[in-house]
């Protein structure tokens, strides 16, 4: 018998044929409107990359959509820094739908980030911009303030940008996994610092990863701020997580949590995180 040699592996797609795949998949997501649809698309714009328990939930939730399979492809060929944009002008949509289904939705999304066993970091900056984009949460409040400066902050409100800082720390400037080297794994905390650096009169407090009761209680405490306030935090934060960055940009896990938490606060996203995406195009009024 003769011996075969196995087949050469195919050279990695090119980054003018990813850019190429991920123009072609936001060509399809345009046209997606349907509930079925909508709700299948989303779900798979929050699978965790090479979870079969989180996608194995996702086809038990969405066997009922004819072309969820095309979705999922579609999906799965979005560049990394397109995902989040689109998955915000989803959710837009689905905004237009029933109570009903945008309840179904919720109950499907849950039942998908579990499927682990556990709830990401980045899940629950999801999780939360879900449910205000859909109507489910209080906005950002319009309180007011005598100047947009955070250097006179009560204590209140300091306490919830080191919860919420702290919080946000697992995923900038990386997301650290369980084979993260000890220079990544102080990469987090080393962030935290530099931002509650910016209130010098007050002792730092000690970096303590908040609970689920305590991360929310920060996030409402935050969303309570003055309206020009929240900017500035947010600029803080982007501003120390872009001093970090490796290789000239923010890793994308970094950006998504810097993102959603503009979202989160109601406060416009600063011109260099804003570069970091690609924006479907603008939809026609309603």
């Amino acid at each position: 018998m003769t011996a075969t040699n196995p087949p050469a592996p195919a050279d990695p797609p090119s980054p003018l044929e990813l850019a190429e795949a991920s123009a072609t998949a936001a060509d399809f997501l345009s046209r997606v409107q349907g509930s079925g649809e909508l709700i299948a698309t989303l779900l798979a714009l929050l699978l965790p990359a090479g979870s079969e328990r989180a996608l194995r939930v996702w086809q038990a939730e969405t066997e009922a959509t004819p072309n969820a399979g095309a979705v999922l492809a579609q999906v799965a060929s979005l560049l990394p820094n397109a995902r989040l944009p689109w998955f915000e002008r989803l959710l837009k949509r689905m905004r237009r739908h029933t109570v009903e289904q945008r309840q179904i939705l919720l109950e499907s999304t849950r039942r998908v980030m579990s499927a682990s066993g556990r709830m990401r970091p980045i899940d629950r900056l999801h999780w939360f911009a879900m449910r205000q984009r859909l109507g489910e949460a209080t906005p950002a409040s319009t309180r007011q303030a005598a100047n947009a400066g955070l250097s006179q902050l009560p204590d209140v409100d300091l306490h919830a940008i080191a919860t919420y800082t702290a919080f946000l720390s697992r995923m900038i400037p990386l997301e650290v996994g369980e084979s993260a080297s000890d220079a990544e794994r102080a990469a987090g905390p080393d962030w935290y610092l530099a931002v509650m650096n910016e209130w010098p009169q007050h002792e730092v407090p000690a970096l303590q990863l908040p609970g689920g009761d305590a991360l929310v209680h920060a996030l409402q405490q935050l969303q309570a701020m003055a309206w020009m306030q929240r900017p500035v935090l947010v600029r803080n934060w982007v501003d120390t997580a872009l001093a970090r960055r490796e290789r000239g940009r923010l890793r994308d896990s970094a950006a998504d949590a810097l993102r959603l938490s503009c979202g989160l606060l109601d406060s416009p996203l600063p011109p260099e995180l804003a570069r970091h995406y690609i924006e479907p195009p603008e939809e026609p009024r309603r």
